[in-house]
Protein backbone atom coordinates (compact mmCIF):
# COMPACT_ATOMS: atom_id res chain seq x y z
CA UNK A 1 0.00 0.00 0.00
CA UNK A 2 1.46 3.38 -1.16
CA UNK A 3 1.96 5.93 1.55
CA UNK A 4 1.80 9.69 1.03
CA UNK A 5 4.90 11.73 1.85
CA UNK A 6 4.54 14.59 4.26
CA UNK A 7 6.38 17.80 3.25
CA UNK A 8 7.49 20.06 6.05
CA UNK A 9 6.34 23.67 6.05
CA UNK A 10 8.65 25.91 3.97
CA UNK A 11 10.06 23.03 1.98
CA UNK A 12 9.29 22.97 -1.78
CA UNK A 13 9.39 20.21 -4.26
CA UNK A 14 11.75 20.07 -7.20
CA UNK A 15 8.85 20.66 -9.65
CA UNK A 16 7.77 23.81 -7.86
CA UNK A 17 11.34 25.13 -7.97
CA UNK A 18 11.43 24.62 -11.72
CA UNK A 19 8.12 26.57 -12.21
CA UNK A 20 9.41 29.35 -9.98
CA UNK A 21 12.56 29.71 -12.05
CA UNK A 22 10.56 29.76 -15.30
CA UNK A 23 8.29 32.53 -13.97
CA UNK A 24 11.29 34.58 -12.93
CA UNK A 25 12.85 34.15 -16.35
CA UNK A 26 9.66 35.25 -18.16
CA UNK A 27 9.34 38.29 -15.93
CA UNK A 28 12.94 39.34 -16.57
CA UNK A 29 12.46 38.90 -20.32
CA UNK A 30 9.31 41.10 -20.30
CA UNK A 31 11.09 43.85 -18.37
CA UNK A 32 14.01 43.81 -20.80
CA UNK A 33 11.58 44.00 -23.80
CA UNK A 34 9.76 47.01 -22.36
CA UNK A 35 13.05 48.78 -21.61
CA UNK A 36 14.24 48.21 -25.17
CA UNK A 37 11.00 49.71 -26.60
CA UNK A 38 11.21 52.74 -24.32
CA UNK A 39 14.83 53.40 -25.28
CA UNK A 40 14.00 52.96 -29.00
CA UNK A 41 11.13 55.47 -29.00
CA UNK A 42 13.10 57.97 -26.91
CA UNK A 43 15.81 57.80 -29.56
CA UNK A 44 13.28 58.35 -32.37
CA UNK A 45 11.68 61.37 -30.65
CA UNK A 46 15.08 62.90 -29.85
CA UNK A 47 16.25 62.61 -33.45
CA UNK A 48 12.96 64.06 -34.74
CA UNK A 49 13.18 67.01 -32.35
CA UNK A 50 16.68 68.02 -33.46
CA UNK A 51 15.86 67.51 -37.15
CA UNK A 52 12.77 69.74 -36.82
CA UNK A 53 14.77 72.32 -34.89
CA UNK A 54 17.40 72.53 -37.61
CA UNK A 55 14.66 72.74 -40.26
CA UNK A 56 13.02 75.69 -38.42
CA UNK A 57 16.39 77.46 -38.16
CA UNK A 58 17.10 77.03 -41.88
CA UNK A 59 13.52 78.11 -42.88
CA UNK A 60 12.45 80.68 -40.30
CA UNK A 61 9.35 81.85 -42.34
CA UNK A 62 7.62 78.49 -42.43
CA UNK A 63 5.40 79.57 -39.52
CA UNK A 64 5.16 83.39 -39.64
CA UNK A 65 3.93 85.33 -36.63
CA UNK A 66 1.99 87.84 -38.77
CA UNK A 67 0.24 87.97 -42.17
CA UNK A 68 1.52 90.19 -44.99
CA UNK A 69 -1.02 92.03 -47.12
CA UNK A 70 -1.05 94.89 -49.60
CA UNK A 71 -2.91 97.86 -48.05
CA UNK A 72 -3.47 99.34 -51.52
CA UNK A 73 -5.24 96.24 -52.86
CA UNK A 74 -9.05 96.11 -52.82
CA UNK A 75 -9.61 92.57 -51.58
CA UNK A 76 -13.40 92.84 -51.91
CA UNK A 77 -13.06 93.17 -55.68
CA UNK A 78 -10.14 90.81 -56.09
CA UNK A 79 -10.63 88.17 -58.83
CA UNK A 80 -14.36 88.88 -59.12
CA UNK A 81 -16.11 87.07 -61.96
CA UNK A 82 -17.33 88.86 -65.07
CA UNK A 83 -21.09 89.31 -64.88
CA UNK A 84 -22.82 87.69 -67.85
CA UNK A 85 -26.39 88.76 -68.59
CA UNK A 86 -28.74 85.92 -69.44
CA UNK A 87 -31.36 86.48 -72.15
CA UNK A 88 -34.22 86.47 -69.61
CA UNK A 89 -32.43 89.07 -67.51
CA UNK A 90 -31.59 91.48 -70.32
CA UNK A 91 -34.56 93.79 -69.90
CA UNK A 92 -35.04 97.29 -68.51
CA UNK A 93 -38.36 99.00 -67.76
CA UNK A 94 -38.86 102.59 -66.67
CA UNK A 95 -41.71 101.86 -64.25
CA UNK A 96 -44.03 98.99 -63.29
CA UNK A 97 -47.57 98.13 -64.45
CA UNK A 98 -50.47 99.84 -62.65
CA UNK A 99 -48.17 102.40 -61.04
CA UNK A 100 -50.87 105.10 -60.84
CA UNK A 101 -53.52 102.65 -59.65
CA UNK A 102 -51.27 101.25 -56.89
CA UNK A 103 -50.37 104.78 -55.86
CA UNK A 104 -54.08 105.50 -55.56
CA UNK A 105 -54.61 102.35 -53.47
CA UNK A 106 -51.61 103.18 -51.27
CA UNK A 107 -52.86 106.70 -50.52
CA UNK A 108 -56.12 105.15 -49.29
CA UNK A 109 -54.30 102.54 -47.17
CA UNK A 110 -55.72 99.53 -48.99
CA UNK A 111 -54.54 96.37 -47.14
CA UNK A 112 -53.50 98.54 -44.20
CA UNK A 113 -56.13 97.77 -41.56
CA UNK A 114 -54.12 95.53 -39.22
CA UNK A 115 -50.46 95.15 -38.42
CA UNK A 116 -47.57 95.63 -36.03
CA UNK A 117 -46.65 99.30 -35.89
CA UNK A 118 -43.16 98.71 -34.53
CA UNK A 119 -42.13 95.81 -36.79
CA UNK A 120 -38.56 95.97 -38.05
CA UNK A 121 -37.86 95.82 -41.76
CA UNK A 122 -36.19 92.61 -42.91
CA UNK A 123 -36.18 91.69 -46.57
CA UNK A 124 -37.76 88.34 -47.40
CA UNK A 125 -37.88 87.62 -51.13
CA UNK A 126 -37.36 89.50 -54.43
CA UNK A 127 -39.60 88.15 -57.20
CA UNK A 128 -38.59 88.80 -60.80
CA UNK A 129 -41.57 88.94 -63.16
CA UNK A 130 -41.77 89.70 -66.87
CA UNK A 131 -42.31 93.45 -66.44
CA UNK A 132 -41.36 94.25 -62.85
CA UNK A 133 -39.87 93.17 -59.51
CA UNK A 134 -41.58 92.85 -56.12
CA UNK A 135 -39.59 92.88 -52.87
CA UNK A 136 -41.39 91.53 -49.80
CA UNK A 137 -40.38 92.45 -46.25
CA UNK A 138 -41.48 92.05 -42.62
CA UNK A 139 -42.33 95.65 -41.65
CA UNK A 140 -46.11 95.28 -41.61
CA UNK A 141 -46.87 98.75 -40.35
CA UNK A 142 -50.38 99.81 -41.44
CA UNK A 143 -49.28 103.46 -41.32
CA UNK A 144 -46.42 102.60 -43.64
CA UNK A 145 -48.60 101.82 -46.67
CA UNK A 146 -47.76 104.48 -49.24
CA UNK A 147 -44.43 105.37 -47.63
CA UNK A 148 -41.70 106.37 -50.10
CA UNK A 149 -39.21 103.57 -50.74
CA UNK A 150 -36.17 103.36 -53.02
CA UNK A 151 -35.25 100.31 -55.07
CA UNK A 152 -31.52 99.52 -55.29
CA UNK A 153 -30.04 97.27 -57.99
CA UNK A 154 -26.81 95.22 -57.93
CA UNK A 155 -24.88 93.05 -60.37
CA UNK A 156 -23.58 89.53 -59.77
CA UNK A 157 -20.69 90.91 -57.68
CA UNK A 158 -23.10 92.86 -55.45
CA UNK A 159 -21.93 96.18 -56.84
CA UNK A 160 -24.72 98.74 -57.16
CA UNK A 161 -25.47 99.62 -60.76
CA UNK A 162 -24.92 103.38 -61.18
CA UNK A 163 -27.90 105.54 -61.98
CA UNK A 164 -30.48 102.81 -61.40
CA UNK A 165 -31.99 103.81 -58.06
CA UNK A 166 -35.79 104.12 -58.40
CA UNK A 167 -38.29 105.92 -56.17
CA UNK A 168 -41.28 103.70 -55.38
CA UNK A 169 -43.63 103.27 -52.41
CA UNK A 170 -44.91 100.59 -50.02
CA UNK A 171 -47.89 98.72 -51.45
CA UNK A 172 -49.34 96.47 -50.27
CA UNK A 173 -48.46 96.51 -46.58
CA UNK A 174 -45.36 94.32 -46.77
CA UNK A 175 -44.15 94.81 -50.35
CA UNK A 176 -42.53 97.31 -52.73
CA UNK A 177 -42.83 97.21 -56.54
CA UNK A 178 -39.78 98.10 -58.65
CA UNK A 179 -39.03 98.31 -62.40
CA UNK A 180 -36.67 95.85 -64.05
CA UNK A 181 -33.03 96.61 -64.80
CA UNK A 182 -30.91 94.53 -67.19
CA UNK A 183 -28.29 92.36 -65.52
CA UNK A 184 -29.58 92.76 -61.99
CA UNK A 185 -28.94 89.80 -59.69
CA UNK A 186 -29.50 91.37 -56.26
CA UNK A 187 -31.77 94.11 -54.90
CA UNK A 188 -32.39 96.02 -51.69
CA UNK A 189 -34.51 98.84 -50.26
CA UNK A 190 -34.03 102.14 -48.47
CA UNK A 191 -36.49 104.79 -47.31
CA UNK A 192 -34.42 107.93 -47.65
CA UNK A 193 -32.95 109.05 -50.96
CA UNK A 194 -29.51 109.73 -49.47
CA UNK A 195 -29.43 106.60 -47.31
CA UNK A 196 -27.76 103.33 -48.09
CA UNK A 197 -30.07 100.31 -47.94
CA UNK A 198 -30.88 99.22 -44.41
CA UNK A 199 -30.60 95.56 -45.31
CA UNK A 200 -28.11 93.43 -47.22
CA UNK A 201 -28.89 92.64 -50.83
CA UNK A 202 -31.05 89.61 -51.56
CA UNK A 203 -31.03 87.60 -54.81
CA UNK A 204 -33.80 87.70 -57.38
CA UNK A 205 -36.10 84.68 -57.57
CA UNK A 206 -36.91 84.14 -61.25
CA UNK A 207 -40.65 83.93 -61.82
CA UNK A 208 -40.52 84.17 -65.64
CA UNK A 209 -41.79 80.92 -67.13
CA UNK A 210 -41.45 81.44 -70.85
CA UNK A 211 -39.42 78.49 -72.11
CA UNK A 212 -40.66 75.21 -73.54
CA UNK A 213 -38.93 72.48 -75.58
CA UNK A 214 -40.08 71.52 -79.07
CA UNK A 215 -38.06 69.13 -81.25
CA UNK A 216 -35.12 69.52 -78.86
CA UNK A 217 -35.01 73.27 -79.57
CA UNK A 218 -35.73 76.01 -77.06
CA UNK A 219 -38.55 78.28 -78.13
CA UNK A 220 -39.41 81.44 -76.20
CA UNK A 221 -42.81 83.04 -75.94
CA UNK A 222 -44.42 85.99 -74.24
CA UNK A 223 -45.14 84.84 -70.69
CA UNK A 224 -48.72 86.15 -70.83
CA UNK A 225 -49.61 83.47 -73.39
CA UNK A 226 -48.31 80.56 -71.32
CA UNK A 227 -49.96 78.67 -68.50
CA UNK A 228 -48.14 78.76 -65.14
CA UNK A 229 -46.14 75.65 -64.14
CA UNK A 230 -48.85 74.63 -61.63
CA UNK A 231 -52.58 74.56 -62.24
CA UNK A 232 -53.50 74.45 -58.54
CA UNK A 233 -51.37 75.73 -55.67
CA UNK A 234 -52.12 76.19 -51.98
CA UNK A 235 -51.33 79.25 -49.85
CA UNK A 236 -50.91 77.77 -46.38
CA UNK A 237 -51.86 80.03 -43.48
CA UNK A 238 -48.94 81.09 -41.32
CA UNK A 239 -47.32 78.48 -39.10
CA UNK A 240 -46.68 79.55 -35.51
CA UNK A 241 -47.25 78.40 -31.94
CA UNK A 242 -45.87 75.75 -29.60
CA UNK A 243 -47.97 72.77 -30.74
CA UNK A 244 -46.05 70.35 -32.94
CA UNK A 245 -47.67 70.19 -36.35
CA UNK A 246 -45.75 67.40 -38.10
CA UNK A 247 -48.82 65.15 -38.52
CA UNK A 248 -51.12 68.06 -39.38
CA UNK A 249 -48.71 69.22 -42.11
CA UNK A 250 -48.56 65.77 -43.71
CA UNK A 251 -52.33 65.27 -43.57
CA UNK A 252 -52.89 68.77 -45.00
CA UNK A 253 -50.49 68.30 -47.92
CA UNK A 254 -51.60 64.78 -48.82
CA UNK A 255 -55.29 65.79 -48.65
CA UNK A 256 -54.89 68.61 -51.14
CA UNK A 257 -52.58 66.60 -53.38
CA UNK A 258 -55.50 64.22 -53.79
CA UNK A 259 -57.59 67.28 -54.69
CA UNK A 260 -55.18 68.10 -57.54
CA UNK A 261 -52.77 70.59 -55.92
CA UNK A 262 -49.12 70.28 -56.98
CA UNK A 263 -47.47 73.17 -55.11
CA UNK A 264 -47.73 74.40 -51.51
CA UNK A 265 -46.48 77.80 -50.32
CA UNK A 266 -45.58 77.78 -46.61
CA UNK A 267 -44.67 80.86 -44.57
CA UNK A 268 -43.17 79.79 -41.26
CA UNK A 269 -42.65 82.09 -38.30
CA UNK A 270 -42.16 79.42 -35.61
CA UNK A 271 -41.58 75.69 -35.99
CA UNK A 272 -39.96 72.90 -33.99
CA UNK A 273 -37.31 70.69 -35.58
CA UNK A 274 -39.54 67.63 -35.47
CA UNK A 275 -42.19 69.27 -37.66
CA UNK A 276 -39.57 70.95 -39.83
CA UNK A 277 -38.44 67.54 -41.08
CA UNK A 278 -41.76 67.14 -42.92
CA UNK A 279 -41.37 70.56 -44.56
CA UNK A 280 -37.80 69.84 -45.65
CA UNK A 281 -38.72 66.50 -47.18
CA UNK A 282 -41.56 67.97 -49.23
CA UNK A 283 -39.10 70.64 -50.34
CA UNK A 284 -36.76 67.86 -51.45
CA UNK A 285 -39.59 66.49 -53.59
CA UNK A 286 -40.27 69.90 -55.13
CA UNK A 287 -43.80 70.07 -53.70
CA UNK A 288 -43.25 72.89 -51.19
CA UNK A 289 -41.73 76.34 -51.30
CA UNK A 290 -41.16 77.60 -47.77
CA UNK A 291 -40.33 81.08 -46.53
CA UNK A 292 -38.84 81.18 -43.02
CA UNK A 293 -39.44 84.55 -41.38
CA UNK A 294 -37.01 85.77 -38.72
CA UNK A 295 -38.31 88.56 -36.49
CA UNK A 296 -37.31 90.21 -33.25
CA UNK A 297 -40.49 89.03 -31.50
CA UNK A 298 -40.36 86.22 -28.98
CA UNK A 299 -44.04 85.40 -29.37
CA UNK A 300 -45.86 85.19 -32.70
CA UNK A 301 -49.64 85.58 -33.08
CA UNK A 302 -52.31 86.07 -35.72
CA UNK A 303 -51.28 89.69 -36.36
CA UNK A 304 -48.36 88.38 -38.40
CA UNK A 305 -50.88 86.94 -40.83
CA UNK A 306 -50.41 89.74 -43.37
CA UNK A 307 -46.74 88.84 -43.86
CA UNK A 308 -47.81 85.33 -44.86
CA UNK A 309 -50.66 86.59 -47.05
CA UNK A 310 -48.50 88.88 -49.18
CA UNK A 311 -45.48 86.58 -49.31
CA UNK A 312 -47.61 83.75 -50.65
CA UNK A 313 -49.54 86.02 -53.01
CA UNK A 314 -46.38 87.20 -54.77
CA UNK A 315 -44.71 83.78 -54.60
CA UNK A 316 -47.65 82.11 -56.32
CA UNK A 317 -48.11 84.84 -58.95
CA UNK A 318 -47.47 83.42 -62.45
CA UNK A 319 -46.36 80.20 -60.70
CA UNK A 320 -49.84 78.74 -60.02
CA UNK A 321 -52.93 79.44 -62.11
CA UNK A 322 -55.31 78.93 -59.17
CA UNK A 323 -54.44 79.25 -55.48
CA UNK A 324 -56.39 77.85 -52.51
CA UNK A 325 -55.99 80.16 -49.51
CA UNK A 326 -56.65 78.17 -46.32
CA UNK A 327 -55.09 77.58 -42.90
CA UNK A 328 -53.22 74.49 -41.75
CA UNK A 329 -56.28 73.25 -39.82
CA UNK A 330 -58.62 73.47 -42.83
CA UNK A 331 -59.40 71.10 -45.72
CA UNK A 332 -61.23 71.90 -48.93
CA UNK A 333 -63.84 69.24 -49.78
CA UNK A 334 -65.58 68.93 -53.17
CA UNK A 335 -68.87 67.04 -53.09
CA UNK A 336 -70.03 66.87 -56.73
CA UNK A 337 -66.95 66.72 -58.96
CA UNK A 338 -63.14 66.82 -58.66
CA UNK A 339 -61.70 70.27 -58.01
CA UNK A 340 -59.65 70.40 -61.21
CA UNK A 341 -62.71 69.56 -63.34
CA UNK A 342 -64.71 72.18 -61.46
CA UNK A 343 -62.12 74.90 -62.10
CA UNK A 344 -61.74 74.03 -65.77
CA UNK A 345 -65.49 74.52 -66.23
CA UNK A 346 -65.33 78.11 -64.99
CA UNK A 347 -65.58 80.98 -67.46
CA UNK A 348 -62.24 82.67 -68.32
CA UNK A 349 -63.26 85.89 -66.57
CA UNK A 350 -63.78 84.13 -63.19
CA UNK A 351 -60.84 85.05 -60.98
CA UNK A 352 -62.14 84.18 -57.49
CA UNK A 353 -64.46 81.53 -56.06
CA UNK A 354 -65.56 81.70 -52.42
CA UNK A 355 -66.39 78.63 -50.32
CA UNK A 356 -68.32 78.53 -47.07
CA UNK A 357 -67.03 76.55 -44.10
CA UNK A 358 -68.13 74.13 -41.41
CA UNK A 359 -66.34 74.01 -38.09
CA UNK A 360 -65.50 70.64 -36.62
CA UNK A 361 -64.67 70.22 -32.94
CA UNK A 362 -61.03 69.30 -32.37
CA UNK A 363 -60.73 68.12 -28.79
CA UNK A 364 -57.05 67.23 -28.45
CA UNK A 365 -53.62 68.37 -29.60
CA UNK A 366 -51.85 66.26 -32.19
CA UNK A 367 -49.23 63.78 -30.90
CA UNK A 368 -45.86 65.23 -29.94
CA UNK A 369 -43.93 62.58 -31.88
CA UNK A 370 -44.32 59.34 -33.79
CA UNK A 371 -44.81 56.29 -31.57
CA UNK A 372 -46.46 53.72 -33.80
CA UNK A 373 -48.53 53.36 -36.95
CA UNK A 374 -51.62 52.58 -34.89
CA UNK A 375 -51.15 55.79 -32.90
CA UNK A 376 -50.80 57.78 -36.13
CA UNK A 377 -53.92 56.23 -37.65
CA UNK A 378 -56.02 56.92 -34.56
CA UNK A 379 -54.82 60.56 -34.50
CA UNK A 380 -55.90 61.46 -38.05
CA UNK A 381 -58.34 64.37 -37.92
CA UNK A 382 -60.71 63.08 -40.60
CA UNK A 383 -61.26 59.88 -38.58
CA UNK A 384 -61.13 61.29 -35.06
CA UNK A 385 -63.35 64.37 -35.34
CA UNK A 386 -66.78 64.55 -36.99
CA UNK A 387 -68.98 66.81 -34.83
CA UNK A 388 -69.78 69.52 -37.38
CA UNK A 389 -71.57 72.87 -37.44
CA UNK A 390 -73.95 73.97 -40.18
CA UNK A 391 -72.67 75.61 -43.38
CA UNK A 392 -71.55 79.18 -42.64
CA UNK A 393 -70.40 82.15 -44.74
CA UNK A 394 -68.97 84.31 -41.97
CA UNK A 395 -65.43 82.94 -42.44
CA UNK A 396 -65.44 81.93 -46.09
CA UNK A 397 -62.21 81.08 -47.92
CA UNK A 398 -61.26 81.65 -51.53
CA UNK A 399 -59.70 80.06 -54.56
CA UNK A 400 -58.33 82.80 -56.80
CA UNK A 401 -56.07 83.54 -59.77
CA UNK A 402 -53.08 85.52 -58.40
CA UNK A 403 -52.18 86.83 -61.87
CA UNK A 404 -55.59 88.56 -62.06
CA UNK A 405 -55.48 90.21 -58.64
CA UNK A 406 -54.00 93.54 -57.48
CA UNK A 407 -54.29 93.13 -53.72
CA UNK A 408 -55.28 90.50 -51.18
CA UNK A 409 -56.32 90.63 -47.54
CA UNK A 410 -56.29 87.56 -45.28
CA UNK A 411 -57.97 84.83 -47.37
CA UNK A 412 -59.74 86.83 -50.05
CA UNK A 413 -58.92 89.42 -52.68
CA UNK A 414 -59.76 93.10 -52.23
CA UNK A 415 -58.81 94.51 -55.64
CA UNK A 416 -59.06 92.55 -58.90
CA UNK A 417 -58.16 93.28 -62.50
CA UNK A 418 -60.82 94.93 -64.60
CA UNK A 419 -63.31 92.42 -65.97
CA UNK A 420 -62.73 89.82 -63.26
CA UNK A 421 -65.78 88.06 -61.92
CA UNK A 422 -66.13 86.80 -58.34
CA UNK A 423 -68.52 83.95 -57.65
CA UNK A 424 -69.64 81.91 -54.67
CA UNK A 425 -69.66 78.11 -54.75
CA UNK A 426 -72.93 76.49 -53.83
CA UNK A 427 -72.91 74.60 -50.56
CA UNK A 428 -73.76 71.45 -52.52
CA UNK A 429 -70.56 71.86 -54.60
CA UNK A 430 -67.99 72.08 -51.83
CA UNK A 431 -66.99 73.59 -48.51
CA UNK A 432 -64.11 73.99 -46.03
CA UNK A 433 -63.81 71.50 -43.15
CA UNK A 434 -62.28 73.55 -40.34
CA UNK A 435 -60.87 71.40 -37.50
CA UNK A 436 -61.09 74.13 -34.87
CA UNK A 437 -59.68 73.59 -31.39
CA UNK A 438 -61.96 73.92 -28.38
CA UNK A 439 -59.13 74.98 -26.08
CA UNK A 440 -60.36 78.04 -24.20
CA UNK A 441 -56.82 79.49 -24.15
CA UNK A 442 -56.70 79.71 -27.94
CA UNK A 443 -58.00 82.53 -30.14
CA UNK A 444 -61.83 82.50 -29.83
CA UNK A 445 -61.64 79.01 -28.36
CA UNK A 446 -65.06 79.36 -26.72
CA UNK A 447 -66.88 79.10 -30.05
CA UNK A 448 -68.30 75.65 -29.22
CA UNK A 449 -71.15 76.99 -27.09
CA UNK A 450 -72.14 79.49 -29.79
CA UNK A 451 -72.26 77.41 -32.97
CA UNK A 452 -74.93 74.87 -32.05
CA UNK A 453 -76.50 72.62 -33.31
CA UNK A 454 -74.00 69.99 -34.49
CA UNK A 455 -74.32 67.02 -36.79
CA UNK A 456 -72.00 64.11 -37.52
CA UNK A 457 -70.35 64.34 -40.92
CA UNK A 458 -67.64 62.28 -42.59
CA UNK A 459 -65.60 62.61 -45.72
CA UNK A 460 -66.02 60.19 -48.60
CA UNK A 461 -64.90 56.73 -47.43
CA UNK A 462 -62.88 55.93 -50.56
CA UNK A 463 -61.13 59.32 -50.40
CA UNK A 464 -60.44 58.82 -46.67
CA UNK A 465 -58.89 55.40 -47.29
CA UNK A 466 -56.55 56.77 -49.97
CA UNK A 467 -55.62 59.68 -47.72
CA UNK A 468 -54.89 57.36 -44.80
CA UNK A 469 -52.57 55.23 -46.94
CA UNK A 470 -50.65 58.26 -48.18
CA UNK A 471 -50.29 59.81 -44.73
CA UNK A 472 -49.12 56.56 -43.12
CA UNK A 473 -46.58 55.96 -45.89
CA UNK A 474 -45.11 59.46 -45.52
CA UNK A 475 -45.10 59.34 -41.70
CA UNK A 476 -43.35 55.96 -41.57
CA UNK A 477 -40.73 57.08 -44.08
CA UNK A 478 -39.95 60.27 -42.16
CA UNK A 479 -40.25 59.20 -38.53
CA UNK A 480 -40.14 55.38 -38.39
CA UNK A 481 -37.39 54.55 -40.88
CA UNK A 482 -35.45 57.70 -39.90
CA UNK A 483 -36.19 58.25 -36.18
CA UNK A 484 -35.73 61.71 -34.75
CA UNK A 485 -35.20 62.16 -31.04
Amino acid sequence: MEQSRLIPVGETTQTENIFQKNDDHILMSSVKYVLVLVIFWMFIFTVGFFVGLRKDESHPDVFPTFIHYDPHLNYENLSLPICHIEHWNNKTTTSFPFYDLYKYFAERKVTGSEGLSDGQLRLLTAFLYEEYIVITHTAQNPKGVGRVAYCHYYDCNRNELPGTRFQSFVFPMTAVHCPRKAGVKYVSLSFENSDLPKEEQIPLLNRIFECKIENNNFLFFNVSHLDPPHEIGVCVGQIYGEEKKWLEIIEYVEHHKLMGATMFYFTILEMDEYSKRAIEDYQRLGEIEATFVNTEYEKINWLFHMIQVHECFFRSKFHSKWVIGIDIDERLVMTQMPLMSYLRLQSPDTCEINFGSRRIQKLYDDPEKYISTNQTRSSLSFYQYNQTTTHRWGAFKSIFKPAKVHAIHFHWTVQQHEGCRIKTAKRQEGYIRHYRTTDSSSLAGSWVSIFKPYTTTQMDLEFSKKLEERVIKRVEYLYKLHPLA
